[in-house]
């Protein structure tokens, strides 16, 4: 079940009569708290010189210093890493980076299951054998107390380059690890204007600033390194306003003439057509195939890649990394389908409202996806635990009434290890505390069944008639659309389904014409002939759905949630609604 919510964010006559722009334009950037002419004009106009200046991240200058100390004396320079995308991404940015002002400089990756996140005494252990003098983090390394004390008795300096938030005391003091900088925009004296920047994004700071100091031409900065900041803030959720907005236009528009035999071999193993690509094919496609390398195996696989300098070499890589990441949805499929039975068999979502379940068979690497689908599909907060080594390891993931790190810290005292924020978790048990914690946090979540109705939020109602190719056209100059700056969802209401056509061999695309006695729309749904029709049998006859099916006159009308899109087809551009929810007209309200 769910429920529709039409957003309603006053808007200020005043302002839109100052910016040449549709008001329904207007109205989504109202939405999206996008409110001012100067903050809207922003939005529509990303350019590279309103980027914030590094020089405001906290340590930049002091972080800078050392760094160039360690060149001119030739100093052993390891960056350390992680093993998502946004780790790879930010770890590529320094290395390369610094190689390019002349460091001796490496990097190491934490695996995934050997070493778990971010930096150890393992690796500094493996760096105290290699020489290294100077230890650069990026994506990690804000928590890493121990670590760089470690790391400093060893003779290592650390500096660290972080965007996670900052770990606090039982008073709520903020705790930094004594590292000879900590560059993390997070950190609470912090004058960076923007704090939602990943951890690519920092390093590219960092280096930006670098390349000032040698003199080296922004162009070459933009071209070689803008594209991975960009991957890596698609990749790791951050907001798509603000500074990140520019970094992933103009990184788009690199990214798609790039000359990194690595990022080439990407895009064309992948079957993507660089001039097209979008936020989609890096979320989608690109990002999974380079995470697919730390899930299952080593996350250096990835990052060798875009240091090929052999193109036939670079395409084996990529092949390789692509078929990692097949294996990898297979292997979530699988769980996935596993926790699915386990669910419906034991009818779960009617006995817990926060579902926690384990499956000693499902890899480690691949429970935060799973959980994150089951999230999904029953609009439950959902931890899925398997077996790793003396414990039981888990992910969750979470839903908009429920702030999973909150609720799962009332009930760590079951608990080994725990840490998270508001919609996301990872935690381990021993597995004696599994049915006990399985309980505990039932019992404390607090949850209504009113909490557990998916909410669906939509920009505006609009009628038909207003809906033509110059609106979609108009929706266009808001791309690119991710986190914090979704397709605008427009609404409509009671509308006829007067043609109707099923394609596929799976019968999953349905198209359908759709009328509200005056105009009629193209639209399109992608979705299962038989899901669709079940759905429709709960308030339609199965007479009047046959004759929906068979082109004949009906009485089926549905109310819709859509986005207007241009579909070219042999230069002919059409007007398309792509649906992406639907119900009985009159039937929820």
């Amino acid at each position: 079940m769910e429920k529709w919510f039409i957003k309603n964010v006053k808007p200020n006559r005043e302002i839109f009569e100052n910016l040449n722009i549709d008001f329904f334009i207007y109205k989504i950037l109202l939405n999206r708290d996008i409110d001012t002419k100067e903050k809207i004009e922003d939005f529509l106009n990303p350019n590279l010189e309103k980027l914030n200046t590094s020089l405001l991240l906290p340590d930049l200058i002091k972080a800078s210093n050392f760094i160039v100390s360690a060149i001119k004396t030739g100093s052993k320079i390891r960056v350390v890493g992680d093993y998502d995308v946004d780790g790879v991404m930010s770890t590529y940015i320094l290395v390369k980076g610094l190689k390019r002002l002349g460091a001796t400089v490496d990097y190491a990756i934490p695996h995934r299951v050997k070493d778990g996140y971010g930096i150890n005494k393992d690796i500094i252990d493996r760096a105290v054998d290699d020489g290294i003098e100077l230890i650069i983090t990026c994506d990690n390394g804000i928590a890493a107390f121990s670590e760089v004390e470690y790391a400093e008795k060893n003779n290592i300096d650390v500096i660290i380059t972080d965007h996670h938030e900052v770990p606090v005391d039982e008073d709520g003091r903020e705790i930094i690890p004594k590292a000879k900088a900590v560059v993390d925009p997070k950190i609470s004296y912090s004058k960076y204007p923007f704090k939602e920047i990943c951890g690519g994004v920092v390093a590219f700071k960092v280096i930006s600033y670098l390349y000032k100091i040698y003199g080296i031409d922004d162009e070459e900065l933009y071209n070689e390194l803008l594209p991975f900041a960009a991957i890596a803030t698609v990749c790791d959720v951050m907001p798509l306003t603000d500074e990140n907005r520019i970094i992933l236009v103009e990184g788009l528009k690199r990214l798609k003439i790039t000359e990194n035999k690595g990022l080439k071999a990407i895009i064309s193993e992948s079957g993507l057509n660089k001039d097209d690509i979008n936020t989609y094919h890096i979320g989608f496609v690109i990002g999974p195939t380079i995470n697919s390398a730390g899930r299952l195996e080593d996350a250096t696989d990835a990052l060798k890649l875009f240091f090929e300098e052999d193109e036939l070499k670079a395409i084996e890589i990529a092949r390789y990394l692509r078929a990692l990441n097949a294996k990898r949805q297979e292997m979530t499929d699988e769980g996935y389908n596993k926790i699915i039975n386990v669910i419906e068999e034991n009818n779960l979502v009617n006995k817990f409202p926060v579902l926690i379940l384990k499956d000693d068979s499902i890899d480690e690497s691949i429970l935060g996806i799973i959980a994150g689908r089951i999230k999904e599909n029953y609009n439950r907060p959902v931890i899925v635990l398997t077996k790793s080594g003396d414990y039981l390891k888990g992910s969750g993931r979470s839903i908009e009434n429920y702030n999973m790190f909150e609720k799962i810290s009332l009930s760590k005292n079951f608990l080994e290890k725990f840490g998270g924020h508001a919609m996301a978790c990872g935690l381990s048990l021993k597995e004696e505390n599994f049915k006990e914690f399985v309980i505990d946090v039932n019992k404390k979540s607090n949850l209504t069944k009113e909490d557990l109705i998916k909410r669906v939020y939509i920009d505006s109602s609009i009628e038909l008639s207003r809906v033509n190719i110059n609106l979609a056209s108009n929706i266009d100059v808001l791309k690119p659309f991710g986190s914090g700056n979704p397709k605008p969802l427009l609404g409509s209401l009671n509308l006829n389904v007067v043609n109707f056509n099923v394609f596929g061999k799976n019968k999953n695309v349905i198209k359908m014409t759709l009328s509200d006695g005056k105009e009629n729309r193209q639209a399109i749904l992608f979705e299962n002939l038989d899901v669709f029709t079940e759905n429709l049998n709960r308030h339609y006859s199965e007479a009047e759905i046959n004759k929906m099916i068979n082109g004949l006159k009906n009485n089926i009308f549905l109310d819709i949630v859509f986005t207007p899109e241009i579909n070219s087809f042999r230069g002919v551009e059409n007007l398309e609604l792509k649906i992406n929810n639907y119900r009985a007209s009159g039937v929820m309200k």
